[in-house]
C-alpha cells in the first residue's frame, strides 16, 4: 500500500483558459497561487503527448491545501459530449464548503449562474441529516457543488 503523505491537486482541463481562471477566481473567490507555460520535452515525455504546450494555473481556496489546476493545452481534443451528467463514470464535481448555502446560492444567481435546483436539505439517512447543497456548472460545464455542512452531533453510543 502507497504512503500518500497529502492531497495536493485536482486538474481540469479547459478550452478557455482565461474565463475559467475568471470563474474560479472572481465569481468564485479561489486565490491565484501561480501561472505558468510549459512546453518542455520532459513535460511532453510526462503526458504523453508529443508536442504538447500548455498553459496552466494553480488556484485555491484560502486556508486548504488542496489547489484546482487549471490546464489549456494548445492540441486540443473533442469531447464525446459537452454535457456534463453526474451520474456519468469519471470527474464530475468539485465541493465547496460555505457558511451559509442560501446566501451564496443568491449571490451567484445574481451572476446568472444556472443552478440544477434550489438548495437542497437532506433529512435521510439520519447519519447525513441537516447536509445541505447545491449543483451548477462552470463555464466549461463541469459540476460544482456547494455545501453547507450541519452542525457536528454527538453520537450516540
Amino acid at each position: 500500500m502507497l504512503n500518500i503523505k497529502k492531497f495536493r491537486h485536482i486538474a481540469i482541463v479547459v478550452n478557455y483558459y482565461q474565463k475559467m481562471v475568471d470563474f474560479y477566481s472572481k465569481i468564485l473567490g479561489f486565490k491565484i497561487i501561480r501561472e505558468f507555460e510549459i512546453g518542455s520535452k520532459d513535460f511532453r515525455k510526462g503526458v504523453g503527448i508529443p508536442e504538447a504546450t500548455a498553459r496552466v494555473a494553480h488556484l485555491s481556496v484560502p486556508g486548504n491545501a488542496v489547489e484546482l489546476e487549471i490546464a489549456e493545452y494548445q492540441e486540443k481534443v473533442e469531447r464525446n459530449s459537452k454535457l456534463s451528467i453526474a451520474n456519468c463514470p469519471g470527474y464530475r464535481h468539485i465541493a465547496l464548503v460555505v457558511e451559509n448555502l442560501e446566501t451564496a446560492y443568491k449571490d451567484l444567481k445574481k451572476m446568472n449562474i444556472e443552478f440544477f435546483s434550489e438548495p437542497i436539505l437532506i433529512t435521510n439517512p439520519e447519519n447525513v441529516a441537516g447536509f445541505k447543497f447545491v449543483y451548477f456548472k462552470d463555464p466549461e460545464g463541469n459540476i460544482v457543488e456547494l455545501n453547507q455542512l450541519p452542525e457536528m452531533r454527538e453520537r450516540k453510543a
